[in-house]
């Protein structure tokens, strides 16, 4: 596996659910999280070197990316619940 393949999967899988816990604890709405993570898996997707003659971004891939980042926006509301469950709640509250 190469360094960009290991990038890949880490903004498409671990930082989609992190950002979204981050965003439960801090009692933020789950689409901030969602943003920061599609802007983080489109530059994962993006930015590696394409080979000669072929470009960044076809045709075919348009849809590869909107797919992935409803997956990774799921993503981020799982986390968001996961941290709204698993923080501490305020001792008033019951």
């Amino acid at each position: 596996m190469s360094a960009a393949e290991i990038g890949l999967l880490l903004a498409v899988v671990l930082a989609p659910v992190a950002l979204g816990a981050l965003a439960g604890v801090l009692g933020r709405p789950w689409w901030w999280a969602a943003v920061v993570a599609i802007v983080l898996f489109l530059v994962a997707a993006i930015a590696p070197e394409p080979e000669a003659g072929e470009p960044r971004v076809a045709g075919d891939d348009v849809v590869f990316l909107a797919v992935v980042a409803v997956i990774v926006a799921g993503l981020s509301w799982l986390g968001s619940w996961l941290g709204r469950r698993l923080s501490p709640s305020p001792p008033d509250q019951r």
